[in-house]
Formats: C-alpha cells, sequence, structure tokens
C-alpha cells in the first residue's frame, strides 16, 4: 500500500476534528523490552530490543469516530549504542473513519478504512461492538497491537458495513477492500462477518475471497483476466465464559487459493492457524492448555511462543492487594517443535531432541500507576542439552497504560 495515501487520510482525519464541535479523545499505549542473546550468533551477544505500540480513539460526535493505531518493532539497542541509530520496523496498522447509524431495532456502522480493521484472530471485533472482557489466550500476547496474533488481516483499503442489532446479541457485516497480498497483483477482497455474545457461548466468524486484478492474459493487455482465487476464513469462539471452565478455539486459513480446471485448492501449511485451549478453574488459580499451529509470521510478534508447533501449559492466580491493585503470577511451561507444522506431524517418528525446545517463563503482573506492569523471565531447558548455556535466559518487561 502507498504509505503515502495512509498519512493523506490521517491528516484528513486530524483535519476534520475542526468540523464538530466537541472532539474527546482515548487511548491506548504500551512497550516491551527484551533482554536475551542473539540466536544467530554461536557466542554469546546481548539483544536488547523494543516492542511498542500506541492506538487512539478519536470521538468527533456521539456518531461519529475514528481509530488510529501504529507499532514500532526495533533492532537490537546494544549493536551499537542507545544513543546512535537504531534499525526499526514503524507500521501504521489502522487508520479508520467509523460513521453511526441509530435505527428502530439495530445499530449501523459504516466505515471507511485503512491498514488492518477488525481482524479475525484478536477479539476487537467483539471488545468494540458487544462491550466484553477480552477473551483472547494469553499465549497470543502481544505489544505490537493489531500487529500480534492474526488469524488473516482485513488488510488494505476499503470499506465496512456491520449491524448491531439491539435486542439480541448479534452482530453481521460485509468488507470490500482492495490490497496487494498477491506479488504480482492487487487483489480485491469481499468477506462476510458473523458474530454472538451468549452466556456460555461467544463466537466471532469471517470468510471471503480475493480475486487478483491481472491486466495481461498469454503476454496481451487486457483489462482484467482472472486466473485464479484466493479464499480465506477464520473464527474466534469460547465455550463457557471467563469466570467457568471453558473451551477456547481459533482457526483460520489464508491465501488459499483455486484456479480454473484444478480439482482443490492450494493450501499452504504456513497459512493455517489452529489454537485449541481447554481454561479450568481450579479454586483461586486458572490452569489453560494451549496446543497450537501458527503462522511464522505471527509466531515473529508473539510475547511467548517462539516456534510454530506445540504445547503451552499455563498456570495462574490472581490478588487484590490492601491498596486496591491487583496482582497476577503463574508460570508458562512450553514444549515446541522447532519450524514444524501440523503437516509434518506424520513424520514423528524422525524427530530428534534437536527439533525440540522446552521452556519455563514465571512471570508477574501487577498495577502500575495508571497502567499494567508485567515482568517475565524464560529458562530454556534445551540451550543447556546443546551446550549452550548463555543462550537460555531472556528477559522481558512491558507496560501497558490507558489515558
Amino acid at each position: 500500500m502507498n504509505k503515502r495515501h495512509l498519512f493523506l487520510l490521517a491528516a484528513a482525519i486530524f483535519i476534520s476534528t475542526e468540523l464538530f464541535a466537541a472532539t474527546s479523545f482515548s487511548g491506548l499505549a504500551g512497550g516491551k523490552l527484551n533482554y536475551t542473546a542473539n540466536p544467530e550468533e554461536k557466542d554469546f551477544d546481548p539483544d536488547l530490543k523494543l516492542q511498542a505500540f500506541f492506538a487512539g480513539q478519536f470521538n468527533f460526535s456521539q456518531n461519529v469516530w475514528s481509530h488510529l493505531e501504529f507499532s514500532i518493532n526495533t533492532g537490537d539497542f546494544l549493536s551499537q549504542s542507545i544513543f546512535h541509530e537504531t534499525e526499526s520496523l514503524f507500521q501504521i496498522d489502522e487508520i479508520s473513519l467509523i460513521f453511526r447509524g441509530n435505527m428502530y431495532s439495530s445499530a449501523n456502522y459504516l466505515s471507511a478504512f485503512m491498514g488492518t480493521y477488525d481482524p479475525i484472530g484478536s477479539d476487537i471485533f467483539l471488545q468494540r461492538y458487544f462491550n466484553i472482557k477480552p477473551i483472547n489466550s494469553n499465549i497470543t500476547e502481544s505489544y505490537l497491537g493489531l500487529a500480534g496474533s492474526i488469524l488473516y488481516p482485513h488488510f488494505g483499503i476499503g470499506i465496512a458495513d456491520v449491524v448491531k442489532l439491539y435486542n439480541e446479541p448479534l452482530a453481521f457485516g460485509g468488507y470490500i477492500y482492495l490490497n496487494h497480498e498477491d506479488k504480482d497483483y492487487y487483489v480485491l477482497n469481499a468477506d462476510l462477518r458473523f458474530a454472538a455474545v451468549l452466556s456460555y457461548f461467544t463466537c466471532d466468524f469471517a470468510g471471503g475471497i480475493g480475486v487478483p486484478l491481472a491486466d495481461k492474459y498469454k503476454g496481451e493487455d487486457v483489462f482484467i483476466a482472472i486466473d485464479k482465487v484466493y479464499w480465506h476464513a477464520g473464527t474466534t469462539m469460547l465455550i463457557g465464559n471467563n469466570f467457568t471452565n471453558s473451551l477456547f478455539m481459533q482457526a483460520g486459513i489464508y491465501n488459499a487459493s483455486f484456479k480454473a480446471k484444478q480439482e482443490s485448492s492450494i493450501v499452504s501449511p504456513e497459512d493455517i492457524y489452529i489454537l485449541f485451549e481447554p481454561r479450568f478453574l481450579l479454586g483461586n488459580a486458572h490452569l489453560n492448555l494451549s496446543l497450537y499451529s501458527l503462522p511464522k509470521q505471527t509466531v515473529k510478534k508473539l510475547l511467548l511462543v517462539e516456534d510454530t508447533l506445540g504445547l503451552n501449559v499455563n498456570l495462574f492466580s490472581s490478588a487484590s492487594l490492601a491498596s486496591s491493585n491487583s496482582l497476577t503470577y503463574g508460570v508458562h511451561v512450553c514444549f515446541s517443535l522447532i519450524d514444524k507444522n501440523i503437516e509434518n506431524l506424520k513424520e514423528y517418528q524422525s524427530f530428534t531432541t534437536d527439533d525440540l525446545n522446552v521452556a519455563v517463563t514465571p512471570y508477574i503482573e501487577s498495577d502500575f500507576l495508571s497502567g499494567q506492569l508485567h515482568f517475565q523471565g524464560t529458562i530454556r531447558l534445551m540451550e543447556f542439552v546443546r551446550e549452550r548455556a548463555s543462550h537460555a535466559f531472556s528477559l522481558d518487561l512491558g507496560y501497558r497504560t490507558k489515558f
């Protein structure tokens, strides 16, 4: 996408605040420092990296508002000096303008957006339209905002129309957007979405197709030529709720393709996203068991997952302090396979200890000032077996705040 267009739209949104009498703002920001050894170096080479995001909502009136979100993912501060230039990735995740129309039995939300909008793979859609507490898995936690865990993105430039019923906990809508996910051509996408939030069942489902807009056919210039069609689908589902034993599931496929005279679609295992997580209440404690197979691009952005295929066990508990602040403490134990996906499981007999990672991550979260402080340390046990003890440890310090 042309970055100039993104900045032009951002400027238009900010300038439009002058058109409304009462403008208010709310936002969420966060950042995380990671200290670890560079995995690409045999000898110990410490890395200090930063992930950060900013998300803001501008309320121009009761029925008109906009979203702006961006994220930063830096390289190693210690390679030179924290006071010198450091290579980093800056990404505008969302710029959108939303108009709400109030009807007799429903509310209609018409949106124009650039970037990633209401992505499948997060619970952002459910939080925005149903005002629920977060239900996402802890293992998909990220300090990159919308750029974190995504089954597949509504990414590009486009429009969306969502209807939320007043008398029933249901929402449905459609998206039309243009992106460049195909390496050669722009892709026109059309998606449908449905979501429901009940006492003991929550679901969010979306699916659609993308058509590459080719301008050549057999070497000749044409207006439009279609030789294949992409399809994508994803769902987030919770059976039970945050106060009961429950089952959380996410699954998705992105960029599967059909071609003319092709009997079945082409699906790459790297574009399949699966997360299956039973959640148990044990008195004042919680136990979550997470089986996952995630795309490599998703794993790179997450706080707790380092490999694409594995099992994570998360045991944690919360307490209230005398100052009314909350404290959460727990541990993750993760067993994962390096550079494997669900297709490789049929070759399990060939797996060796070189394919296995075992990580133990104790962590603590606490209210601090007006936000939440997160601290964790990770011990990678297999690095001792590989005689790379200096690569076995890492520390993360993160902070989020609303304003």
